[in-house]
């Protein structure tokens, strides 16, 4: 059996049979559902499939759903099988596992009850809506590619710059002298805006023009660099598509905090003194 498809029993009943291990074969079917197979008496659904393809691991759902049905039904009926055989021996009463089946529920209800509000609340207007309200009133700014050489002291500084002076590659002198970690790469820190560096690194930095490098020693609480500006662009501020993972991310986090907010207010909730201890688990 495929590792992906090796899932504790918990799980199996929860994600892949809890829709169909109590449905008959004379139940009514939905116009859009059908039975699959019929395993000792329990209908296994077409719906029961595609709810357990939703479970896969990612990489296991961006094969399509009818490549990989036939296998899902044959797994589905294996969980059976064997979901039947564990209750047949009563492992459904042991402590651990209905503890373990407890938390998969919560789990799931969890993930319901909040795909619920998500579906009401966070809706393609409201997305387009907080970006038009943020990222497409940024304005745009300049940023720089720069590289720089770290070194402990201001006197070392010096004696780099005037090799630069002199013509020596900065890449090279980057390599063999700094004690940044970029400086494997020959410096390179790729392009940054003001506020991403400390301010006297960004200062020196956006003082200087395409392929100058700075004549005094810069520095900050790291040591003393010395910083070649490599190019220079204007950012343009991301468009819908690029900023619409980041905005929908940041809606969520606003729609779960006020959901649960609001059930903490209505909820009374004790917290155990001397609780903290540890206990063993039995």
């Amino acid at each position: 059996m495929k590792p992906f498809f090796i899932i504790s029993l918990c799980s199996a009943l929860l994600f892949g049979l809890a829709p169909n291990l109590n449905a008959k074969i004379k139940s009514k079917n939905k116009s859009n559902d059908f039975v699959v197979a019929i395993v000792n008496g329990t209908a296994i659904t077409e719906s029961g499939v595609k709810v357990f393809y939703t479970t896969l691991p990612p990489q296991y759902k961006k094969i399509p759903y009818q490549q990989i049905r036939d296998k899902l039904i044959q797994r589905i009926i294996e969980q059976t099988l064997i979901a039947e055989a564990a209750i047949k021996s009563k492992l459904h009463e042991d402590k651990l596992i209905k503890k373990r089946i407890a938390i998969a529920e919560r789990s799931v209800l969890n993930e319901g009850y909040l795909s619920k509000i998500v579906k009401r609340e966070l809706s393609d207007a409201k997305v387009r809506e907080a970006y038009q309200k943020s990222i497409a009133l940024q304005p745009k700014q300049t940023e720089v590619r720069a590289s720089h050489i770290l070194v402990k002291s201001k006197s070392e500084a010096a004696r780099i710059i005037s090799l630069l002076r002199n013509g020596e590659d900065f890449v090279k002198l980057a390599r063999e002298k700094s004690i940044g970690p970029s400086g494997k790469n020959g410096g390179d820190l790729g392009f940054f805006g003001k506020d991403q560096m400390v301010p006297p690194f960004s200062k020196a930095a956006f003082a200087l023009e395409k392929g100058q490098f700075t004549t005094e020693p810069v520095k900050t609480q790291f040591g003393f660099h010395i910083i070649k500006v490599v190019d220079r662009r204007t950012a343009g501020r991301e468009n819908y598509d690029q900023a619409l993972s980041k905005i929908r991310n940041k809606l969520l986090d606003k729609i779960f905090d006020k959901s649960i907010s609001a059930l903490r207010a209505k909820a009374k909730i004790e917290l155990i003194s001397g609780a903290s201890k540890i206990q063993p688990i039995h």
